[in-house]
């Protein structure tokens, strides 16, 4: 579910966090641990949204049935009541349970919001013109994450119900939307098909996080005067805090975490500070990293395992 880049961009918050509030570490562990969690929970809040919107289609699909609208009703049997993937999720027990679990009555509190996007979709021209006499499984497919890019990601209003209804998901939107896209282009429209029940795709990512927020915060000085000697231009007060901490980050990947590769290390904070930092950020930590990458080397101050000289 959440994956290394994601928990990467967690504790670097939280890192960030720790050096405007000072806050103490094991509090912060604890706020990384729930932002996990409320991270997990808002991919089902995307399941069930598509899964209260399959029903909230059946509804109405009785009621111009009944007044004979023809037409729309046969449009909503074969674009919404036969998609597999939405049936997929109205089967689900898998994720009733989670729901029940979790008490998550978002759409049950906020019907007004199905009501509206059923509206929204149904007056469409994309879904009056959408085209799929076959029922064919890549049409379906194509539907749903034309629903998904063109009504959910892109609709003002629902982004503001997120951005109102839990601190830290506005944060999470880009990131969550990515990886829930990735889940409805990976969907196979068979029995292999789950519903995530584990909040890190990993049982060792939970581990990793903890530990990269630990090992960054008992090695601040030691990394702030590495730091300084690989920047005589620059003084640490001077460096953007963002910027500081994914070097921070790196180095501590570099030094103390044998198994992941040097390049997996500066290709993934590189990319992470072109969306959380200054244009010109990645070009400058690219640079820091590299030299600091070389003289630890020479020092021979780390050591990687197999799978980390890959």
């Amino acid at each position: 579910m959440i994956n290394r880049r994601h928990l990467r961009i967690k504790v670097m918050q939280i890192l960030y966090s720790q050096y405007a509030a000072n806050s103490k570490p094991k509090e912060l562990l604890k706020i990384l641990e729930e932002r996990s969690l409320k991270f997990y929970l808002f991919f089902i809040t995307y399941l069930l949204l598509f899964r209260d919107l399959k029903r909230e289609f059946t509804e109405k699909e009785k009621i111009v049935s009944n007044k004979n609208f023809n037409n729309d009703s046969k449009l909503i049997r074969e674009l919404v009541i036969k998609n597999q993937f939405l049936t997929f999720l109205n089967k689900s027990k898998t994720l009733e349970k989670i729901k029940i679990k979790y008490d998550l009555k978002i759409w049950d509190e906020n019907r007004h919001l199905i009501e509206r996007l059923f509206k929204k979709i149904f007056e469409s021209k994309f879904f009056n013109e959408f085209s799929n006499k076959e029922n064919s499984i890549d049409a379906q497919r194509v539907f749903i994450i034309s629903v998904f890019k063109n009504y959910i990601i892109n609709d003002d209003s629902i982004y503001q119900f997120f951005e109102d209804s839990e601190l830290g998901w506005v944060d999470d939107f880009p990131l969550i939307n990515s990886l829930f896209l990735n889940y409805l282009k990976s969907f196979t429209f068979t029995k292999d098909d789950k519903i995530p029940l584990k909040i890190y795709g990993d049982k060792e990512d939970k581990k990793y996080a903890n530990k990269l927020f630990k090992i960054v915060l008992q090695n601040d000085d030691e990394l702030n005067s590495l730091i300084e000697k690989f920047t005589p231009d620059w003084e640490n007060e001077r460096i953007a805090n963002l910027d500081l901490i994914i070097i921070k980050m790196c180095i501590c990947e570099f030094m103390y975490f044998p198994s992941i590769p040097v390049r997996v290390s500066m290709n993934e904070y590189v990319e992470i500070s072109k969306d959380y930092s200054s244009p010109e950020s990645g070009k400058f930590i690219n640079g820091v990293v590299n030299n600091i990458l070389k003289d630890l080397t020479k020092k021979n101050l780390f050591e990687k395992n197999k799978r980390g000289s890959q």
